[in-house]
Formats: structure tokens, sequence, C-alpha cells
């Protein structure tokens, strides 16, 4: 016969709390990331096509660290939301298996 398998399903929660919060917080620094992308024009200086290049580039730069930081958010609140179901899995399985027990134990003579 298998092991029976104990979950702490209020670690599960913890967890998918902890998952959301991280989600939120890089949320959060995607934000700054867009408004550290808003600089005046002459941030660069004037040199021509160096000044433009170097915009372009700064600019690339940003938009490639607001997609990492939006996949990040995207996989945490996936996590979050897988954690979120497997607690409720579990939850509903003790349920039901509680209530079994108790249609068992009503059913035995006292």
């Amino acid at each position: 016969m298998p092991p029976d398998i104990e979950v702490d399903v209020h670690a599960v929660r913890r967890l998918e709390t902890a998952a959301k919060q991280v989600a939120s917080s890089l949320a959060a620094l995607e934000s700054r990331i867009a408004s550290a992308g808003d600089i005046p024009s002459g941030a660069f200086g004037h040199l021509p096509f160096a000044s433009d290049m170097l915009r372009d580039k700064y600019a690339e730069q940003v938009e490639g660290g607001m997609e990492l930081f939006r996949s990040a958010h995207d996989a945490f609140e996936r996590v979050a939301t897988a954690l979120a179901g497997t607690a409720e899995a579990y939850e509903r399985n003790e349920q039901d298996i509680d209530a079994g027990f108790k249609a068992i134990q009503a059913g035995m003579p006292r």
C-alpha cells in the first residue's frame, strides 16, 4: 500500500500569496522601468546620428526590460493560479473524505 500523502494546505496558500506578492512587485517595477524610458529628447546630446543611435539603443533596452518584467509577472501569476487550484483540490478532497467518514459513521449501529 502506498504511503499516505500529507499536504499542508496552509503552506500551499502561503506560497500562493507569496507568488501574488511577487507578481505585484514585478508589475510595480515594470512601471518604474517605463518611466525610466521617458527621457528628454536632448538626454543623449545633439550629435548627428550618434545621439539618435544612443536614444534608439536605450529605448530598445528599456523595452526589453519591460518585456522581461511582463514575462516574469505573467509567470508568477500562473504559479499563483496553479497553487490556488492545488489548494482548492486538496481542500475539496479533505471535505469529501470527511463526508465519507461521517456517512460511514451514520450508517453504523451505536
